[in-house]
Parts: C-alpha cells; sequence; structure tokens
C-alpha cells in the first residue's frame, strides 16, 4: 500500500518531478544534451569543501551530478543572484541531473552552484550543499529488531501525501515535519518495499546526515535519517527513519538499477561513465 500511494503521488505530481537541468529553462535540455562523465563520491566531497569558503567559487570541470536531496517535491534551487527560490521542485533519482559549476557560503548557507544554460546563457542557481551528498549504503543485520519509516516533508515542500490523501490535502510546509505520530503515515522497512532487491548487492541508501524535524501537532523536535526507496524506473523516493534504529543496520555495498553502486567503503560507482541527457 506505501509503494502504490507514494508512486500515485509520483503520476499526480507529473511535471513537477522532473527538476535538475532539464527543467529549469525551457531551452536548457537541447543546449545541455551532450555527453559528459558522471560524478562520484570523489568529486561531491571536493565541492562539499569548496562551499565552505565564503563566496561563491568555481570549477573547471564539467560533470553529471546525480540527485540525492532528502525529500520529495522540494523547493531547492534558489536564483544566485536574488536569492529567490524557484517554483519548480525537486526530486531525488535517475530524472534529476545537474551540471554543478561551483559551491561556497552564500548568505551563511553553503551552496553548490548550477549553471543551465537559458537563453542568456549566464543565469546561474544555487542549491543548498547538505542536499548533494552522496548516501550511504546499508542492509539489515542478522536477528534485526522491526525499524519503522515515516513520511515526512522537508521546509518548501509538499506535505508527504498524495492529493488522494483528502484528510491531508497537498500543501506546502515552512518548516521540517515528520508524521512519525499518525498511524498511516508509519510504515515497516523491508527490503522489498524499500530496498533494491536484484542482482549480487542488495540492501538500502540511508543519507549520511540526519535532519531535524518537528512532530506534527507537537512542538518536539527529533532527528531522521533520509531512506530513500527505490522503485523500478530508477526513481528515489524518500521516507525517514528515527536515527536509533541505524544499529539496526550494517554498512554495505548496494546497487540501484539505472542509478549506480555505493560500495562498502563508500564510493558512488554511477551505472554509466558518461550520460548524454
Amino acid at each position: 500500500m506505501k509503494k502504490i500511494k507514494l508512486f500515485k503521488k509520483m503520476l499526480i505530481a507529473g511535471a513537477m518531478l522532473t527538476i535538475g537541468s532539464a527543467s529549469l529553462g525551457v531551452s536548457a535540455q537541447p543546449i545541455l544534451a551532450k555527453s559528459l562523465p558522471v560524478a562520484t563520491t570523489k568529486d561531491y566531497n571536493k565541492l562539499q569543501k569548496l562551499s565552505k569558503k565564503p563566496g561563491a567559487h568555481y570549477i573547471k570541470k564539467r560533470k553529471w551530478y546525480a540527485s540525492f536531496v532528502p525529500g520529495d517535491n522540494v523547493q531547492a534551487y534558489r536564483h544566485l543572484t536574488s536569492n529567490k527560490l524557484l517554483e519548480t521542485r525537486s526530486d531525488p533519482g535517475v530524472d534529476d541531473w545537474d551540471i554543478f559549476i561551483g559551491a561556497g557560503t552564500i548568505n551563511g548557507t553553503r551552496y553548490f552552484i548550477s549553471n543551465i544554460k537559458e537563453k542568456d546563457g549566464k543565469t546561474k542557481y544555487i542549491i543548498p550543499a547538505a542536499y548533494c551528498h552522496v548516501p550511504y549504503g546499508y542492509k539489515f543485520k542478522k536477528g534485526h529488531a522491526v525499524v519503522h519509516d515515516y513520511n515526512g516533508s522537508l521546509a518548501n515542500a509538499y506535505n508527504g501525501y498524495s492529493e488522494t490523501d483528502h484528510q491531508y490535502g497537498k500543501t506546502l510546509t515552512k518548516e521540517n515535519i515528520i508524521y512519525s505520530n499518525k498511524e498511516d503515515a508509519t510504515f515497516t522497512v523491508s527490503l522489498k518495499q524499500d530496498g533494491q532487491t536484484k542482482g549480487k548487492h542488495k540492501g538500502f541508501w540511508i543519507g549520511r546526515t540526519p535532519i531535524k524535524f518537528r512532530v506534527d501537532g507537537t512542538n518536539t523536535y527529533e532527528n531522521y535519517y533520509p531512506l530513500y526507496n527505490y522503485v523500478a524506473n530508477g526513481e528515489l523516493i524518500v521516507s525517514y527513519i528515527k536515527t536509533k534504529d541505524l544499529s539496526q543496520f550494517k554498512r554495505a555495498t548496494v546497487t540501484y538499477d539505472h542509478i549506480g553502486t555505493i560500495t562498502k567503503s563508500h564510493k558512488f560507482k554511477p551505472a554509466h561513465k558518461k550520460l548524454n541527457i
């Protein structure tokens, strides 16, 4: 049921599920339709280091970066010059790739910088560096306890429910909200529902840093890890697990079809060395 509801959400959202380079401008994709290498963990780490420096700093090499945004339907991108949020929503997965050209700390927040070649060829966008970490690969420990995951939404994101969930509607949240106190937002983590079940490297992708959420309907704040839920077309949709439940997993090499492999030593190997988007 969980997968059916979440997949319906993806279908309902339609065009809003494609962000990255292809959807930030009407003429973006044809201009960028060229073969480029795909970023590895090493590339992400270099930009993370660069993002700690005040101001905007640029790199020379151009690569495609896979998206690991830790939430669904997030209004994540801003204009570099105005710092205004774009209305476009970002989702993790195979359809969300970007070319990052730099990084830096801007207005006190660490960002990656993207240059989508629209008509003027000059417009630059920024996305929080916290959204650009490669997750870790995990599998369950033998004899693990039951682990639950929960619907939630990041600030400037839809509330984690589809339009078919009429008691919630479809509204934007102003802060990180977790629905862990609601029965119909609580699920049981299983390899079949949430992981990669095919091939040699089975398991889960879980975010590398915890996120602080306000528990819906309370003034209580708790930390959760994003759990990337895999669907067969290569999309990743996100639910969240309590930080204490990470103890039920152990590091592992996990391969997701269409996207790539995260090794036990935390090296991201894309499914393809080059992409032509």
